[in-house]
């Protein structure tokens, strides 16, 4: 079963720049805190003997707690969110796991796998922290370029007899991964998000003099709801699209689309006076053809109001799907994808 660790720590440091290419390194800390007890799900790790209230409990292993002979267990390492704009393929990584009391020279086999392939095993002494490093070998990397995603597994005592009892208990895993990028990675810029209760509509700008004048002037008709999520002002060397945008003096709205054939099909049919094309929003990716660290936009219809809604926010879509009927909001799919704020 996999459990997630308690406390992720991100940090993205960038060398290596030559010829305008850099090598960009992620890396990823997953800090195990979270020790709790389910009679649901098991007890994954026992207390240690000074946490315990248990007099007959013969537990001494260093907090955090720990997990005994055959209780094997998994975790996952996501950095979708933080793999450069403009990465062009991963380099090398490495995966580092700090342990406790891995008793190697009296026979226990901590085994690693990661994406169920066989990595190695730890390596430590009796009551003791002790790091073991391991080089990511090309499938992994290639699965790793693909999704952004590492599963690590620890097969504790594999081949032991779990009669003897090894144990052993995780402080952290790390993992580091480079990148090469072409040093021209596009910035990206806050998408701005406004509600009129005057029209029942939102409206969404980059461009920071535009959301200035709706606040000062339109307070009574717009209220400035934040930053939506992140897109970008230009495409660069990325697969990036346009997102054009239309205003309705009819229905007092306005109205986003990254497909080229339904922005070429509204200005070919309908007349400025029912949608007037206003040019680019700013950039973000269709589906496909997204970074791994783009989230997806989604997109809803309301045939009450004639107007649509675009979110990211999944906690935001979910609850207009469960709580409004087609006929008030209508999903339509996913817009497009963008960046978290």
């Amino acid at each position: 079963m996999t459990r997630r660790l308690g406390l992720t720590l991100a940090v993205l440091v960038s060398a290596c720049v030559a010829n305008g290419a850099q090598v960009v390194t992620v890396q990823d800390v997953v800090d195990y805190r979270n020790n709790v007890w389910s009679d649901t799900s098991g007890v994954w790790f026992l207390v240690p003997k000074e946490l315990s209230d248990d007099p007959c409990n013969w537990h001494e292993d260093h907090p955090p707690w720990h997990r005994g002979s055959n209780q094997d267990w998994g975790w996952t390492h996501n950095i979708a969110s933080r793999v450069p704009l403009d990465a062009t393929g991963i380099v090398s990584a490495t995966l580092t796991i700090l342990a406790w009391d891995v008793d190697s020279d009296e026979g226990e086999d901590d085994v690693i796998f990661v994406n169920s392939r066989y990595l190695g095993s730890l390596t430590g002494v009796d009551r003791d922290w002790q790091a073991v490093t391991f080089d990511l070998p090309s499938p992994v990397l290639e699965e790793l370029w693909r999704t952004s995603q590492l599963y690590v597994y620890m097969d504790i005592d594999q081949m032991l007899d779990p009669s003897i009892g090894y144990r052993v208990t995780l402080k952290s895993s790390t993992l580091k991964v480079k990148y090469n990028t072409t040093g021209t990675a596009p910035t990206t810029v806050p998408v701005y998000r406004f509600w009129s209760p005057v029209t029942s509509s939102h409206f969404y700008t980059i461009d920071e003099a535009e959301r200035d004048t709706l606040i000062a002037n339109y307070p009574g008709i717009w209220v400035f709801e934040g930053t939506a999520y992140n897109a970008m002002l230009v495409a660069g060397n990325t697969n990036a699209c346009p997102v054009h945008r239309f205003w309705s003096p009819t229905n007092g709205g306005h109205f986003y689309t990254v497909d080229v054939a339904e922005k070429d099909w509204i200005i070919a049919t309908y007349p400025s006076s029912v949608w007037t094309y206003e040019g680019i929003a700013f950039y973000t990716f269709v589906n496909g053809q997204q970074p791994s660290s783009a989230m997806p936009v989604y997109r809803f219809w309301s045939p009450l109001v004639s107007h649509h809604f675009y979110t990211m926010d999944e906690t935001e879509k979910e609850y207009i799907l469960r709580n409004y009927p087609p006929e008030v909001w209508t999903y339509e799919g996913v817009a497009w994808y963008a960046f978290l704020p």
